[in-house]
């Protein structure tokens, strides 16, 4: 053997990487495919509980370049008594899923106002089907979606406290705190820096009182730095945008 020492450890390093590496490569394979699973706007078709309960709801569901925006509200009648959720944060890789950081987390009900929990973690397990996707939350609730959009053009916009999303002719709002919440989507068409939403689901609240809107058309304003909406609310974009 004429081997250094030096080189025989240098080698052994080095195969030790490349075994690190061959090991590694299906993981973050794995990691990508979750990644390219979850992405797109996509609409409820279901939730279960983790008591088994189903719930049904209307509600839709952004991930796209590592964002994600979650609105829904359960369904029944009178409407105006439904609860209402929403979060939104920034999202990534596991193996087999996506780990949400809910930056957001927002509860809406009459008998409630508000219920804000401030920023909660969240991993969930994937399964996409066509354009049929299931999220399994690590509590064992079960939601299922359908794909409506490839949120190729998605435009999201942090504001101080949540995320506007103008993305497949949708406008999505998630903004809140411990003192109030606005939530809503609905599709939209622009004229200038006016938006006139045709909305699908709205839920919010000043604290005291929840006002739920659906099947109706509302105009807000948006200048890139200040979205406006009707009563007067006032939602700047972040520092940071």
């Amino acid at each position: 053997m004429n081997g250094t020492p030096g080189t025989s450890v240098r080698g052994t390093f080095g195969i030790a990487w490349l075994v690190l590496a061959l090991l590694a490569a299906p993981l973050l394979a794995r990691a990508e495919t979750s990644m390219q699973q979850v992405e797109g706007l996509w609409a409820y078709t279901g939730l279960t509980s983790s008591g088994g309960k189903s719930m049904p709801l209307t509600g839709i569901f952004l991930f796209r370049d590592g964002s994600f925006i979650q609105q829904a509200v359960f369904n029944g009648e009178p409407y105006y008594k439904q609860s209402a959720m929403a979060h939104s944060g920034p999202y990534s890789a596991i193996e087999g899923g996506v780990h949400l950081v809910a930056q957001q987390t927002l509860s809406l009900s009459p008998a409630n106002p508000l219920a804000s929990h401030g920023v909660t973690e969240h991993d969930l397990v994937v399964t996409r089907d066509d354009d049929g996707l299931t999220l399994v939350f690590g509590s064992g609730t079960v939601q299922t979606l359908r794909r409506i959009g490839d949120a190729a053009d998605a435009k999201i916009v942090a504001l101080e406290h949540g995320m506007l999303a103008l993305v497949d002719e949708h406008f999505l709002v998630v903004s809140g705190d411990d003192s109030y919440a606005v939530t809503g989507y609905g599709r939209y068409r622009q004229q200038g820096d006016r938006y006139f939403i045709e909305v699908i689901r709205w839920a919010e609240t000043d604290g005291a009182e929840t006002i739920s809107v659906r099947d109706a058309v509302i105009t807000a304003t948006f200048d890139g730095k200040t979205l406006r909406l009707p009563g007067g609310r006032v939602l700047k974009v972040g520092a940071d945008s």
